[in-house]
């Protein structure tokens, strides 16, 4: 007779630590790209055929503001959702940047030193 243990399995879940944001655009790129009743896929195939390597991946990225973005990309996405530059930032930008500041990491040249808070 066969006898069967019972093991608790664990379900793993990613450890997500209070990491901080790398741009600050991603939310306003995925309302125009909504808006435009576009799939990520078909965003980044319109970026492709605009000159920018890229991928679905990289657009997901892009949105939940787990990557970078570089001026000629801000340039790209405004042209490819017919947009201004400005229109990719979040509204009253200007009042909240002190307030925003330290949720996003810096990422410093050698020889620059970090912000004094």
């Amino acid at each position: 007779m066969r006898v069967f243990q019972t093991i608790a399995v664990a379900t793993l879940s990613p450890i997500k630590k209070d990491i901080a944001k790398l741009n600050i655009i991603g939310a306003q790129v995925r309302k125009l790209r909504e808006q435009k009743g576009w799939t990520q896929d078909k965003f980044a195939v319109k970026l492709q055929l605009a000159g920018w390597d890229t991928s679905q991946d990289s657009v997901s990225r892009l949105e939940t503001q787990d990557r970078r973005i570089t001026d000629l990309e801000l340039f790209v996405l405004a042209d490819v959702l017919d947009a201004k530059l400005e229109d990719l930032y979040p509204k009253d930008l200007r009042g909240k940047i002190k307030a925003l500041w330290p949720q996003y990491r810096v990422k410093l040249s050698r020889g620059q030193l970090p912000p004094k808070q």
